[in-house]
């Protein structure tokens, strides 16, 4: 933990929902408590023996990492999360994406042929799966949204949730969260009868680039 702060690496896919909204939640909590995200990629794709071209969105992010850092992923994040989850722009059509994507990475301040150089670039495709390679050796990592917290080897699986919370809520979450990241002895814990998730649409907008960090 420096200056008070803390670091807590996300694992995430973009073409996921669920990780979306727990994306979404993570920076609201961002907002209450000290905390730093550092967005790590996982593929679903790799993880369910898909096509290449699934890895597209991850591709992207990755090459917007090795131009502007963590702060880049975290824009990329965000336009790829409004084009599939908020707008459901190219669900049917990703072999498309590059050109798809492009207005929604200029809208969070990154180069609109951002997605076109990253699927022309084969490394991209490497340094996606050798950070999703590592998750699911060294932590045993299944699925999307991923957490880890400082300290913690392994991480968790969640918090899987299907409402955004906002304020005070989103940092009492964070602060539960963490407590129960920080007990050795917890394994896992998941409630049944899963319910629908809340509309998307539009749910990010609260989030501009400015605060993307």
């Amino acid at each position: 933990m420096a200056g008070g702060r803390e670091r807590v690496q996300f694992y995430f896919d973009p073409l996921c929902p669920w990780a979306w909204m727990t994306s979404l939640w993570i920076r609201e909590a961002r907002k209450v408590r000290p905390i730093d995200v550092e967005w790590k990629f996982f593929s679903l794709a790799g993880v369910n023996d898909r096509a290449d071209q699934w890895h597209g969105p991850l591709r992207i992010a990755a090459l917007a990492r090795r131009e502007g850092g963590n702060e880049a992923v975290d824009r990329a994040y965000l336009a790829m999360g409004r084009l599939f989850h908020e707008n459901k722009d190219s669900f049917d059509k990703i072999e498309e994406l590059a050109e798809v994507v492009k207005p929604y990475l200029a809208d969070v301040g990154l180069p609109p042929d951002l997605g076109e150089r990253a699927l022309e670039d084969e490394s991209t495709l490497e340094d996606v799966l050798r950070e999703h390679t590592e998750a699911v050796e060294k932590m045993s990592a299944f699925g999307v949204p991923w957490l880890v917290t400082e300290g913690d080897e392994a991480g968790f699986f969640g918090p899987v949730i299907g409402e955004l919370l906002t304020g005070d809520a989103a940092g009492e979450l964070w602060d539960h969260f963490r407590w129960l990241s920080g007990q050795p002895q917890l394994y896992e814990l998941k409630r049944g009868g899963r319910k629908a998730m809340q509309p998307l649409p539009g749910l990010s907008e609260r989030f501009s680039p400015a605060t993307a960090r």
